[in-house]
């Protein structure tokens, strides 16, 4: 008897668990067999309160993580496990002839193991724009070389392993720096992936020509796509939040510290003036030090959990008004979730370089979304917000992957 097909979905850390609801809510009647979440154990998964949504999926399967090569000694340790991760996903009961696998994580890892042990299975990446460009980008081999770590997993681990073979490239010039670090798979993702959404803040954009075939625009995830989802921890009658998001501003000197305290001090006293009967609560970014110590905070309370703001956002969608930052992507992502969400950069005094960095990660934006006078009270704006005409949901270009794939196997 022909099996059921199912729905396999990879995810790494668990900011992307919202995403991996979304297609299980559009994509379950594809699949008669289920719905399984493939996922790292990891402490992001330890400190994530997920527990509440494992109901939504058929099973979940979780493997450990794979620690990087700290050379030669470590060799036989890094092949057991990566060999290892990639025997323990073979064993899935994945139907190459009727099952799908769906990779919302990084294309490293997990997801590396899952696509290496199972190649006839028709495969979808969801990633954003940004984040496909990195994986095609191709590294001036002048500029660029292998870390030592990468080079040894590209040359001897990954083809022992029988894994696909990964890139990590730094610049030559800058020995050590992360932040500009290539980090991508061998293969162009076309040649792993059957179909790739690409998403973006306006579900419009599309890498160039040279990109192949098989992308499809979408727009960012949406908690709105989650109607049918219930709101965990919202209880009758609980207040409502504004939430700030902190900046490790004693670290990241776009500013000198006691200029970003001033402006910051500001903005905090806007809120507080803003909001009167609401909870506000100040979240530290998880590399905040003393911060939180040297701002003037009354009114606020402090929460340190050190949960992802996906997830926080997810708990307590219905309860939270508002969110804010100064400049940091949180804010997009709670735009992108459909929650009133700011920015504050344009009230600080920032040189130029800075501005430009920061226009670039936001994108585009509602006018409402950037706050430049605090003179001003905010203006609540997503009851009133279109959607553009043409574009697609995630859940929306993931149904027509799926209905691409049925009408090619009749």
């Amino acid at each position: 008897m022909k099996a059921a097909p199912k729905l396999w979905v990879i995810l790494g850390r668990p900011v992307r668990l919202a995403n991996a609801l979304i297609a299980v809510q559009a994509l379950r009647d594809f699949f008669p067999g289920g719905c399984h979440l493939l996922r790292d154990e990891s402490q992001w998964w330890d400190r994530a309160h997920w527990q509440p949504y494992a109901k939504y999926f058929t099973a979940i399967h979780a493997f450990p993580r794979v620690k990087t090569c700290r050379g030669l000694v470590d060799l036989p340790r890094l092949y057991r496990d990566t060999a290892g991760r990639k025997s323990a996903v073979a064993k899935l009961p994945i139907n190459p002839d009727s099952d799908v696998l769906l990779c919302l994580a990084s294309v490293m890892s997990l997801a590396n193991a899952a696509v290496s042990a199972h190649p006839k299975v028709y495969k979808i990446l969801g990633i954003s724009k940004s984040g496909y460009d990195g994986l095609t980008r191709h590294p001036d081999r002048m500029r660029f070389r292998f870390t030592t770590s990468g080079w040894l997993q590209n040359r001897v681990i990954e083809p022992l392993a029988g894994v696909e073979r990964t890139i990590n490239f730094k610049p030559r010039l800058n020995p050590g720096g992360d932040g500009v670090r290539l980090v991508r798979l061998q293969k162009e993702p076309s040649e792993i992936y059957h179909s790739v959404i690409c998403m973006s803040n306006t579900g419009r954009e599309l890498p160039g020509p040279q990109a192949g075939e098989g992308l499809i625009a979408a727009r960012f995830p949406s908690m709105a796509e989650l109607s049918e989802l219930p709101a965990i921890e919202t209880k009758s009658g609980q207040r409502h939040r504004v939430l700030f998001f902190g900046t490790p501003f004693l670290l990241i000197h776009n500013l000198a510290p006691d200029v970003y305290i001033e402006n910051l001090n500001r903005c905090l006293e806007f809120l507080r003036r803003s909001y009167p009967n609401a909870d506000l609560i100040y979240r530290p970014h998880p590399i905040e030090t003393n911060e939180a110590s040297q701002l003037r905070l009354q009114g606020f309370q402090i929460e340190n959990d050190r949960e992802a703001a996906e997830l926080y956002f997810m708990r307590h969608f219905a309860a939270i008004d508002a969110v804010y930052s100064v400049s940091s992507t949180v804010s997009r992502t709670a735009l992108n979730y459909g929650l009133n969400a700011y920015s504050l950069w344009r009230s600080f005094p920032f040189p130029e370089t800075a501005a430009k960095f920061f226009e670039r990660i936001m994108g585009e934006v509602p006018p409402e979304f950037d706050i430049r006078d605090l003179a001003q009270p905010p203006m609540v704006y997503q009851g009133s917000r279109t959607v553009e005409p043409g574009t697609r949901s995630f859940g929306d270009a993931l149904r027509l992957v799926m209905e691409q794939r049925s009408a090619v196997v009749r």
